[in-house]
């Protein structure tokens, strides 16, 4: 068990750290005013630097947007909380009435690989864009402007998952794959997470991580060497989360492939509406209208012009 660990740390030091190359390919000086880095090349500047950002905020649309989501998913855990659920009998599940196309990849409750499925998400669904786009904004190749935007609509992405996800889960009431075998999951039962199998939360949330870095990271970065780099680790961190849930017993086959398409749908679909709102407000400021929001070391200053 002390190697399994020791494994997990090594992979997940790895991964944190190696987005840092992927989106900030500088040279970082230390002088006596402070630290500073090289002018980076073209191929690797953010747009947003020299051109108009390729996303950004309404005030009615993230309203909206950010409202809606919030809400919705504080009501799915209203539900979830006060839905009864029905009890375990005690009696195993049968596994001929699992249809064909999930039966093949049934596997017993495997703790290691839970675990494991849970560091994979982790890395995926924080370590990988708060690192490439915190170091980013850092090293001020990230214009204060796109860091706020990116973070709010990384943020309504995250609420739309989670509040699909539950309602989804305490509707269907699908029995993990691990109930059709010995050894179950018990702290399952206690809490009725054993039925909760469709659609795989962690799938949703990392393949909408992955579509999410993919799609904005190509917007802003659309010549940088490292867009394939990004891409792969962020679908391979979600693909591998998506096969430690099937072999750990937490998830059918249909379960992790539901929960991959929908991620996906939303973590390409929030940030493509806010391409939209880069239209129209390339239209307010046509029409002598306008909003500019700038970090100051006193917080930030939104200005509006009408």
């Amino acid at each position: 068990m002390k190697s399994i660990k020791k494994i997990i740390i090594a992979v997940s030091a790895l991964l944190i750290l190696s987005p840092q190359l992927f989106a900030a390919p500088k040279i970082v000086f230390i002088e006596e005013d402070g630290i500073w880095s090289r002018p980076i090349s073209d191929e690797e500047m953010c747009v947003s630097r020299y051109a108009p950002s390729p996303f950004s905020m309404n005030i009615l649309g993230d309203s909206l947007i950010a409202g809606g989501t919030a809400a919705a998913w504080i009501t799915s855990l209203v539900f979830k909380v006060n839905k009864t659920y029905p009890d375990f009998n005690g009696t195993l599940y049968d596994s001929s009435q699992v249809p064909a196309i999930d039966r093949w990849a049934m596997t017993p409750y495997n703790k290691t690989l839970d675990v494991f499925g849970t560091v994979f998400e982790i890395l995926d669904i924080a370590a990988l864009p708060v690192v490439t786009y915190g170091l980013e904004f850092l090293f001020k190749n990230l214009p204060a402007y796109d860091g706020i935007t990116v973070s709010l609509m990384y943020a309504e992405s995250l609420m739309a998952v989670q509040a699909i996800k539950n309602f989804m889960k305490i509707f269907i009431l699908r029995v993990r794959p691990y109930m059709y075998f010995e050894g179950y999951n018990t702290r399952a039962i206690k809490y009725h997470d054993f039925e909760f199998s469709m659609p795989s939360g962690h799938t949703m949330n990392t393949f909408m991580s992955a579509a999410f870095m993919t799609y904005t990271f190509c917007k802003y970065y659309p010549r940088s060497a490292w867009k394939i780099p990004v891409i792969a680790t962020s679908y391979g961190l979600a693909l591998t989360t998506a096969i430690f849930r099937m072999t750990g017993g937490s998830h059918f086959f249909t379960d992790v492939l539901t929960g991959a398409a929908i991620g996906t749908a939303i973590g390409l679909g929030i940030p493509f509406v806010h391409t939209l709102f880069t239209n129209i407000s390339k239209s307010a400021k046509a029409n002598g209208k306008s909003l500019s929001i700038q970090a100051l070391p006193t917080g930030l200053q939104v200005k509006f012009f009408l």
